[in-house]
């Protein structure tokens, strides 16, 4: 109410001082002399304002009371111009040298950019907003050097978005840490438009001053806050859609069924290579291809007839900043819509952000942030559904002429219709209030104390309800399926609250050269967590989806709490000489409840320093170089997120443990998981050096760093004696990897008459690999493997040398395989695995394909990692250009994308490229075709990776902003109107159905998504 009295005071006090105005002319020009065109030139504290012409020229009314002029240019420093005693003025605008005076956020606190000895990179706010992402995750991919984020579908709300800064460090949580105004939170927690600066904390010496959460690195996020002097209304409105990127294609039904016949035939095929019969037969599949009666003859598919080509979405955000010298406040209210591409499922989200700070006098200030946030999804599909959809093969009827539904392979429903009448139905509904109470002191010049409290609450609730389903022939009506099992219903609620306090004393002082700043702080971080859990079945009401309607009999629930808290005590040093010489010293003191007595507190010290050579005297008469920086650091960080839970160096108690005493049997509890009380922090080491230049005025700049991380004490679950009488293997700090890599960034901007232009260029890389792995032999799954020498998770599998050319050549093959080989199998490479003459060197091979016989075939972490962003702005227009890409990663085709018919599924358009007897291709892309005798082909092996390098139009955007003097003397201040697109093309080498941001999975889920909308953003 106070904002919107503010508000409204000020658009009566405005208008009475636009009754008396005086007329102010004047010409700007650049450092030579030469006018500049297009250049803002505004009335402070209002927003009325005009733009030069072509000759730099302007004529602005102005209140009779005006005392300065705001101009200002892109590339060029801002300048206030007095007009309180003229009314013709000249103003000579100098470029800007950019970013040297940026300030960006550090732990707890500021800095200027050009004072920083770590590794920090620097994120505008509206940056991020321009690519108009639904989630704030999506808009950081590709913006940072050493940051790698990562989505593997396109299920609103749910992208499975994942950011990784400088690698991956542990085989546990790799997560970083986020913290929107100092309190621990998701990323996608705030709105983009919210966002005024977020800055990402790379190496160790920036981020130790978190100590034990800051192993995975740290992303600091500040809201925008109110400006003084300033009322200000920011309405910005999207609307558009989203088409899947790529997705499994079917393949006819004719071409399914005469390569349902071909596998078949290999299946059955003689020992004397004599193929075996067909089920269909080629009569068959003509007259079905043949056919105009496709409910007798179909051709179906399920997935392109349920998942709509488009979907659309919108985004609503309506921002208020007002302020003054006294009180300043700004508060947004936003709105998100999402269509998921299936009926009945859909994404929503809104929130509202208050951030609102009132000044007492000069030694005293308050402040007040409060959040709301709410998300709800309803899914009509549920897990797993989308890929039962795409592998329905085309035979199967999916909805007849007359409307009735068809049945799957097993007689059963299918997924469309599921889908489409909500047999099983998925609906979460999440939210999350924030508020953060502040209050700083400046008791002495150059001393502040804050002191805050931030108590956060979030609720989640889950409803799973199933129907019974009855299924209709589709001629004569009779009932050919009944659904055995009632309905029922699942429901789960989540409750966590978390406290945060924070105590910190700040103090700042100079004298001659020196400057030294000094932080202390205390901090109590507290989180309880609270399920219950309630489950039903049987209604004969199915409408009334309630766990009341459902039948108590059978009914089943439960519930647990858990929680751990956090009490931190840290400091931090900073020295400069003469803008020359930087020094910082961190340290945190870190004590969790999550371990034993003895092994709860952790220390986390950090150390960097710079050289601005660029200020020494020796440079003066280098004026092409406005800064040069090197920088050094090194420090140590923590993470305690591998702990698997908040007790894990205690026992585990089951209290459902029965035996028999004279012949009874008796309830009774005993401990079933054993635990180590002495496991303690994941420890990251890390040192970095970088390079900081920049060139001609800050039109040229550039940054490189190198760095080091080992990660030590990863806590890795490892096998007890069985004589201990416990089945499980409790977590040990046994682990070590290794990440060396380095990140570098060239940007060029400048300005020629009306034309701005800037380019960024990022490359990054990072070689990881495991370095101790508690003396365990290499752990094997699936395709994967951990060992010690080898990435994470690295392929592992057999060496593929094509295919056999014919039955003969296979069954004379002198190294066995697996199971009765024919042509078109894959022929793997016999490993020298046997040492004949004891030299400790493998020189001969044993004749058959074991397990010895694996090796690493690939990474499949991403390498070579990098981003072009291209802006350019002229007369009004603009166009944002982004594309980022991955250059070295390897991906891995699976499950029925590499088999088909594999559990009944259908077969893909790019099965037809297969080897078979009538077309042996040496080259083609499968194997020879096998419904259930698919041993050999389907080893792991390279034949099945593939590359997963990509470059990737991630995003495109045409924007006009309409001239001031179509709004002269109104209210309006700016409006822009803009065309955008994410996603729009990539350039892969992947098979269809496969998005390189996820290499190992077929889109059988929610498929990546392109998006396109157009938008209008109004300031008043």
């Amino acid at each position: 109410m106070k904002n919107l009295i503010v508000f409204v005071c000020g658009l009566f006090l405005s208008t009475a001082i636009w009754a008396q105005q005086k007329t102010i002319t004047g010409k700007v020009s650049d450092e030579s002399g030469q006018p500049l065109p297009g250049v803002n030139v505004v009335v402070k504290g209002t927003t009325a304002g005009t733009i030069t012409s072509s000759e730099g020229s302007f004529v602005l009314q102005v209140p009779e009371n005006a005392r300065t002029l705001i101009v200002s240019f892109i590339g060029f420093t801002t300048k206030e111009v007095d007009i309180t005693s003229t009314s013709s003025v000249n103003v000579q605008l100098l470029p800007s040298v950019i970013g040297l005076d940026e300030v960006v956020a550090i732990g707890y606190g500021t800095q200027k950019k050009v004072n920083l000895s770590g590794s920090v990179e620097s994120l505008k706010g509206e940056a991020l907003a321009k690519r108009n992402t639904i989630q704030t995750s999506q808009a950081l991919q590709g913006m940072a050097a050493g940051v790698t984020v990562t989505s593997t579908n396109g299920e609103p709300g749910k992208e499975g978005t994942t950011i990784r800064i400088r690698g991956i460090g542990t085989v546990n949580d790799n997560n970083p840490l986020v913290l929107i105004d100092g309190v621990a939170s998701s990323i996608d927690a705030i709105d983009p438009n919210d966002i005024e600066s977020m800055s990402i904390l790379k190496d160790a010496a920036s981020s130790s001053i978190y100590g034990s959460r800051a192993a995975n690195g740290v992303i600091l996020i500040n809201s925008k806050r109110g400006k003084t002097d300033k009322v200000t209304v920011t309405y910005k409105a999207s609307a558009g859609f989203s088409t899947p990127i790529t997705f499994p294609v079917n393949a006819t039904a004719w071409d399914y069924m005469t390569m349902y016949d071909e596998a078949n035939a290999n299946d059955l095929r003689k020992d004397t290579g004599e193929p075996g019969g067909y089920i269909f037969g080629p009569d068959k599949i003509n007259e079905w291809k043949n056919a105009t009666d496709r409910d007798a003859f179909p051709n179906t598919d399920i997935f392109k007839e349920t998942y709509e080509k488009q979907a659309a979405q919108t985004q609503q955000y309506l921002g208020f900043s007002v302020g003054n010298e006294k009180f300043s406040s700004n508060t947004s209210v936003n709105y998100t819509y999402q269509d998921a591409h299936l009926p009945n499922s859909f994404y929503t989200r809104n929130g509202i952000r208050s951030n609102n700070s009132y000044t007492v006098n000069k030694f005293l200030e308050f402040g007040f942030d409060l959040s709301l946030r709410n998300s709800q999804s309803d899914d009509a599909a549920g897990p797993g559904a989308l890929g039962e959809l795409m592998r329905h093969p085309a035979i199967y009827q999916t909805r007849y002429s007359n409307g009735v539904w068809g049945t799957n392979y097993g007689g059963g429903p299918h997924r469309m219709k599921v889908i489409y009448d909500k047999v099983a139905m998925r609906y979460e509904d999440w939210h999350e209030s924030l508020a953060k109470i502040n209050a700083t002191i400046k008791p002495l010049s150059g001393l502040r104390l804050d002191i805050s409290y931030a108590p956060k609450y979030s609720t989640y609730a889950f409803k799973n309800v199933s129907k019974p389903v009855t299924l209709y022939d589709y001629k004569t009506g009779d009932v050919i399926y009944k659904s055995t099992s009632p309905g029922s219903m699942n429901e789960i609620r989540d409750r966590t609250k978390e406290d945060d306090i924070n105590i910190l004393a700040n103090y700042n002082t100079s004298f001659g050269s020196h400057d030294i700043a000094v932080l202390g702080g205390f901090q109590y971080l507290t989180n309880t967590y609270n399920r219950l859990s309630a489950y039903r079945q049987g209604n004969e009401f199915p409408q009334l989806e309630e766990i009341n309607a459902f039948n108590p009999t059978g009914m089943d629930n439960g519930g647990y709490s858990t929680e751990w808290a956090l009490m931190s005590y840290f400091g931090r040093l900073n020295y400069g000489y003469a803008g020359k010489y930087l020094l910082e010293a961190n340290i945190r003191y870190d004590g969790s409840s999550r371990f034993a007595n003895g092994y709860k507190w952790g220390l986390f010290p950090s150390l960097s320093g710079a050289w601005r050579f660029s200020s020494e005297s020796f440079m003066q008469d280098v004026s092409w170089l406005a800064n040069g920086k090197l920088r050094a650091s090194w420090g140590e960080l923590g993470n305690q997120q591998g702990l698997g839970s908040n007790y894990p160096f205690s026992l585990t108690v089951a209290t459902d443990q029965y035996t028999v005493f004279g012949g009874v049997l008796n309830p009774g509890y005993a401990p079933v998981n054993y635990a180590l009380k002495d496991i303690t922090w994941e420890s990251t080491r890390m040192i970095d050096f970088g390079l900081d230049l920049s060139f001609f005025r800050g039109k040229l700049d550039a940054t490189f760093d190198w760095y080091k991380k080992d990660t030590r004490d990863i806590l890795l679950n490892i096998a007890i004696p069985g004589v201990m009488g416990y089945a499980n293997s409790p977590k040990q700090n046994a682990g070590s990897v290794e990440n060396k890599g380095w990140d570098l960034t060239i940007s060029h901007s400048n300005t020629k008459g009306e034309f701005y232009y800037k380019v960024t260029g990022i490359v990054s890389d990072v070689h990881n690999k495991i370095t101790e792995f508690g003396g365990l032999p290499p752990q094997v799954s699936g395709v994967h493997v951990r060992q010690v020498g080898d990435p994470i998770n690295a392929l592992y599998g057999y060496v593929a040398d094509g295919f056999f050319s014919s039955f003969a050549e296979a069954r004379a093959h002198p190294v066995t395989q697996f199971g009765k080989l024919q042509g078109g199998d894959i022929r793997y490479i016999d490993q020298l695995t046997i040492d004949t003459d004891g030299d400790g060197i493998f020189d001969a091979a044993d004749n058959k394909i074991t397990g010895d016989d694996r090796v690493v075939l690939g990474n499949p972490i991403p390498r070579m990692t990098y981003s072009l962003d291209l802006n350019a702005e002229y007369k009004g227009f603009d166009l944002a250009v982004f594309l980022q890409g991955v250059g070295i990663r390897d991906g891995y085709v699976s499950g029925w994308l590499s088999y088909p018919f594999q559990n009944a599924s259908t077969a893909l358009v790019q099965h037809l490229d297969r080897w078979s007897e009538a077309n042996p291709n040496p080259n083609a892309a499968y194997p020879r075709l096998s419904i259930n005798q698919q041993s050999n082909n389907l080893q792991p092996s390279s034949f099945w990776q593939v590359s997963a390098a990509y470059l990737r139009l991630k995003n495109i955007q045409l924007g006009y902003t309409l001239p001031g003097s179509l709004f002269k003397n109104k209210s309006i201040s700016m409006v822009r109107i803009y065309a955008n697109g994410n996603n729009v093309f990539t350039t892969t080498k992947m098979p269809i159905g496969m998005d390189p941001e996820s290499p190992e999975t077929v889109q059988d889920s929610y498929p990546m998504i392109s998006t396109y909308s157009f938008g209008v953003e109004v300031k008043f």
